[in-house]
C-alpha cells in the first residue's frame, strides 16, 4: 500500500469583505479631512450699473510703463520705493485711492509688483483702472 502525499495546503486570504473595508475607509478619511481655504485677494466690485463718484484729491495715480518704470502722480519713482511714498501719502489722506494703470505692453510682474508694495504701504482702496484703446 502506497500512501500519496498531502495536497499542499494554499494560504488565501479571504477578499469578500475587502470592498467594504475600502470604502469604510474611503468614507473615515473623507470626513477626517480637513479641507484648508485659501486667501486671495478680496475684491470687492461695484453693483451693475453703480458709479461712485470721488473727488481727485482721493485718487494717487500710479502708471506703469511698458519699459518697467513706474510713475506715481505723473513723477518716477523706484519700485522699491513706492511703500515708503505711498504710506506718507496715506498718513496726510487716509480716504485716498490708488489708482494702477499700465501700457497694454507692460509686464504683468511690474503690475503685480507695484501691487505688493501697495499692500506692504497698508493701502486698502486699490483700483486698477483700463489702460485704455491702442
Amino acid at each position: 500500500m502506497t500512501l500519496k502525499k498531502p495536497a499542499p495546503n494554499k494560504a488565501e486570504i479571504p477578499t469578500a469583505s475587502m470592498s467594504d473595508i475600502a470604502f469604510l475607509l474611503l468614507i473615515f478619511f473623507m470626513v477626517s479631512t480637513i479641507f484648508s481655504n485659501e486667501v486671495g485677494l478680496q475684491i470687492v466690485l461695484p453693483g451693475k450699473g453703480e458709479t461712485v463718484k470721488v473727488k481727485s484729491s482721493n485718487i494717487a495715480k500710479v502708471y506703469v510703463k511698458s519699459d518697467g518704470t513706474v510713475n506715481l502722480n505723473g513723477n518716477p519713482i523706484k519700485v522699491n520705493e513706492l511703500a515708503t511714498s505711498a504710506r506718507k501719502m496715506l498718513v496726510q489722506n487716509d480716504s485716498l485711492i490708488f489708482s494702477i494703470k499700465t501700457q497694454r505692453k507692460a509686464k504683468y510682474n511690474m503690475l503685480i509688483k507695484v501691487f505688493d508694495q501697495l499692500r506692504i504701504a497698508n493701502a486698502e482702496r486699490i483700483s486698477f483702472a483700463p489702460s485704455g484703446k491702442k
